[in-house]
């Protein structure tokens, strides 16, 4: 099932860094679809995606 955004920020906030496979495994999604549903929030300027390596990874970002 695919998360919400809540599902998916309150996953994020519990860890630093993740893989989107990571993601991908823990809401038994397909990889290409873990993307998708991050960029409104990649939008939103809540999440960020960096190449780390031969993986993307997310990072929460910090609001002030």
């Amino acid at each position: 099932m695919i998360p919400t955004e809540k599902e998916l920020l309150e996953y994020l906030k519990r860890h630093d860094l993740v893989n989107l496979s990571a993601i991908a495994r823990q809401f038994d999604i397909k990889n290409a679809t873990v993307p998708d549903i991050l960029k409104p929030l990649e939008k939103k300027k809540l999440v960020e995606i960096r190449k780390f390596g031969g993986s993307k990874v997310v990072l929460l970002r910090r609001t002030s």
